[in-house]
Order: structure tokens, then C-alpha cells, then sequence
């Protein structure tokens, strides 16, 4: 595969640091399965398979086909990764103390960016950085309504490498719900590589969904560095069935006293479709949970992939974390591999993890069969049951309706003949 990647303003005060990150990543190249956090996702393998090259060059955004949804919220509008509007008007038109939504300008990102030079996708993201969005929630600020990010894709993105980033800071007791919806109608196949930086302060709270709109025949790399602070929660929701590859990575701190983390996924693979969903929970002070339960359902020639990882420090006493990962397989040539992992320091503490895969249970597909079910219809009520436990605690009944009829769109299951 061939790298056509360059700095391309000669201008930017930023050019020199720039260059530097791109010679790190190209000494260090796409990480492989010879690193242990990439074992069961060779990205250079599957980049080389894929791509016959890769580049960086400008591309002429197309308009998107606007995806409308029928209830009040905000929304960000990115094209091709670059914020392009945002509209905030319906919060309250009184008063303006909504947070302002920013370019996100490589000066801004400086301050997160961490400096080692052996993170080659960070440094890949730093050298040909193309902005996103900075979202600053003001102190007790709560949104009455979500936030909707419309990740667009259009236009011929074919051989394109695009990189940006989210800023997002939730200030002292504010309250926020965002929800990010990939929606990809774009020619060719590209690669996305986001980093995502999010600062939850005391007593704030945080709702954010990744929800995948249509089939995407492209290649998504998403790491989240969250930060929380004494009694502040966040809670992540993962949807992205429909996505050819996707890894999904979250590096949480849960750096307050009483501080929550709650991380749910349903995913729905299909043929040819390889995800992974990681996981790094650092419990760095007392009292402090974490919650994790991840449900994977794989038809042919998928893969799936959980690593996730709860470290408890010494001083993290009262810790309270559960990790549990489940995978459906529906046929014989589709693949799961889990590799769950505690590492406590502290001794007066509840931690819990667990992973299991199998097939469809035989009795409750005969239990439907009974009861003049169709066993395609069977399964498909089996599956959609499996993957929906996942939504039992989500209390708006709109933003439950959008993940019901994702799940819909995407469990698309032939069951095979005898």
C-alpha cells in the first residue's frame, strides 16, 4: 500500500511539529498484530488488503442528503469530518447560555495531545490534523434537548485518509445528551482516524451515543480519552452495526470520589463486517463504578472483538466494576474473541467479569416454532431480543426508538437451508 501523506500548508506555524508527528508514524507504521492491543486487529493488514494507497489530498465536499429526525434537538453538522454548521436555537432562544460550538484548530488540541512518540495513530492524527468541533458546556448548564452530531460522508472519498478530533467539556454540574449519527453515502472506500478528548467535571453528566444510520462500506479508527471528576457520570452507547471495520477505543479515568462509568454496545455483524470494541477503565480513587455489558451478534465471515480492561489502584478502596461480554454466532465461519482482564491493587472491593459465545438456544427457537413462528422470524425475534437488553435503562423513549430501528435496519439474517 502506498502513502501519498503531506503537510500541506507550508504556512502553518505548526508545520515544523507536524512533520515531526508524520516521521514518528511513519517509523513506527499502522500498528499490527505484533502489539498485544492490536492482536485480533491487524489495522496494516487490513488497510494493505484493502487500499492500494492512501492520501490526504483535498476533497470536493458534496452536499449531503439531510437524514431529519422528527422530535426537538440541537445539531452539529460535520461533512467529510470538518464541522460545517450548528444550530442550537431550539435549546431557548432567551437565553444564550449554551455552550458555543468551535473549529477545532490544531492550537486547541495541543493541550491533550500526549507527547510519546510511540502512539502512531495519535501522531498520524496530530501531522495531517483537518479540525471537528470543540463543544464547551457552561457550569450548570443542563440541555433540555439532545445534541445531535450528523456525521456526514458524501462526495468521492475514494483512497482518502481523513483525521480530526472533538473537544468536549462538560463544566461543573451541566448536563448534556449527544448523540453522534454516521450517515455515509460517499463513492470509494476511506479511512477515519478520530480522536476524541472529553473532560467531565464535578457533578456533571454525560449521555453519548455512536449510532451508524446506513451500510458503510469504509474504515473507522475512534479513540476516546475521558477524564471524570467526583460525582460525575457518563454513559456510552455503541451501535455501529452496518460499518465494514470499525475499532472502537475508550481510555476512561474515573479520577473523582464517587464518580460512574457505564458502557453499553449491540452490535449486528454481517458478512465480511470485523469490529472491535476496547476498553481501558482506570478506577484512581475510592467509591468510584464502572459498568460494562457488550453484546455481539455475528453471521458469515464476521468478526468480533472485545478487549476490555479494569485496573483498580491501591487508594481506589470501595470500587465497584462489572465487565461482561456475550456473543451470538449464527454460523460456523463467523468469529468472537474476548479477552477480559482485571488488575486490582486495592482490597475492599466488588469486581466481576465474565464472557461467553454460543449458538442460538435450540429450546427457545423450538418455543417460538411451536407457537406457529416461521424459525427466520424465530431468530430474527431471538436476536433482537438478545441485542436490545442493552437498551433496558435508557429513559427517552425517542432515543430508544432510534436504536430499536437500528437494530431493525440491520439484523438482516438469512438463515441457511438444510
Amino acid at each position: 500500500m502506498e502513502l501519498n501523506l503531506e503537510i500541506k500548508d507550508s504556512l502553518d506555524k505548526y508545520t515544523k511539529l507536524r512533520k515531526e508527528k508524520l516521521s514518528y508514524f511513519k517509523n513506527k507504521g499502522f500498528p499490527n498484530k505484533r502489539e498485544e492491543e492490536w492482536k485480533f486487529t491487524d489495522l496494516e493488514k487490513i488497510l494493505k488488503d484493502n487500499f492500494g494507497e492512501l492520501n490526504n489530498k483535498k476533497s470536493v465536499n458534496k452536499n449531503p442528503n439531510v437524514f431529519n429526525l422528527d422530535f426537538k434537538h440541537n445539531s452539529i453538522i460535520l461533512i467529510n469530518g470538518q464541522l460545517d454548521s450548528y444550530d442550537f436555537k431550539i435549546e431557548n432562544f432567551q437565553d444564550k447560555n449554551y455552550s458555543p460550538v468551535n473549529k477545532l484548530e490544531l492550537d486547541h488540541l495541543l493541550n491533550f495531545i500526549d507527547v510519546s512518540k510511540e502512539n502512531s495513530m495519535q501522531n498520524l492524527n496530530t501531522a495531517l490534523h483537518e479540525g471537528g468541533f470543540r463543544l464547551h458546556v457552561n457550569s450548570g448548564y443542563k440541555f433540555k434537548y439532545p445534541i445531535i452530531i450528523f456525521n456526514y460522508f458524501s462526495g468521492t472519498l475514494k483512497n482518502k485518509m481523513i483525521n480530526n478530533s472533538e473537544i468536549i467539556k462538560m463544566s461543573k454540574n451541566s448536563d448534556a445528551t449527544l448523540i453522534e449519527f454516521l450517515i455515509d453515502s460517499s463513492t470509494g472506500s476511506f479511512f477515519k482516524n478520530t480522536f476524541k478528548y472529553i473532560n467531565i467535571e464535578d457533578g456533571a453528566s454525560l449521555n453519548y451515543f455512536f449510532v451508524n444510520k446506513n451500510k458503510s462500506k469504509n474504515f473507522f479508527y475512534d479513540y476516546s480519552k475521558i477524564k471524570l471528576s467526583s460525582n460525575s457520570d457518563l454513559k456510552k452507547y455503541i451501535f455501529s452495526s452496518g460499518i465494514k471495520f470499525n475499532k472502537t477505543e475508550s481510555n476512561i479515568e474515573l479520577n473523582g470520589l464517587n464518580s460512574s462509568s457505564k458502557i453499553y454496545s449491540g452490535l449486528f455483524l454481517n458478512k465480511d463486517n470485523h469490529q472491535e470494541i476496547k476498553t481501558n477503565i482506570l478506577h484512581q480513587k475510592p467509591s468510584c463504578q464502572s459498568h460494562q455489558d457488550i453484546k455481539n451478534v455475528l453471521t458469515t465471515g464476521s468478526k468480533g472483538v472485545f478487549q476490555g480492561k479494569v485496573y483498580v489502584d491501591q487508594i481506589a478502596q470501595k470500587t465497584n466494576a462489572y465487565q461482561l461480554s456475550k456473543g451470538l454466532l449464527l454460523d460456523e465461519d463467523c468469529e468472537f474473541s474476548t479477552k477480559p482482564e482485571l488488575e486490582i491493587y486495592a482490597d475492599d472491593v466488588k469486581c466481576s467479569h465474565g464472557s461467553t459465545s454460543g449458538n442460538i438456544d435450540n429450546n427457545a427457537l423450538y418455543y417460538l416454532k411451536a407457537r406457529g413462528i416461521k424459525e427466520k422470524e424465530a431468530i430474527k425475534m431471538i436476536v433482537k431480543g438478545f441485542l436490545e437488553s442493552v437498551l433496558k435503562d435508557i429513559k427517552s423513549e425517542d432515543i430508544k426508538e432510534i436504536l430499536e430501528n437500528h437494530l431493525d435496519t440491520h439484523i438482516n439474517y438469512e438463515i441457511r437451508s438444510n
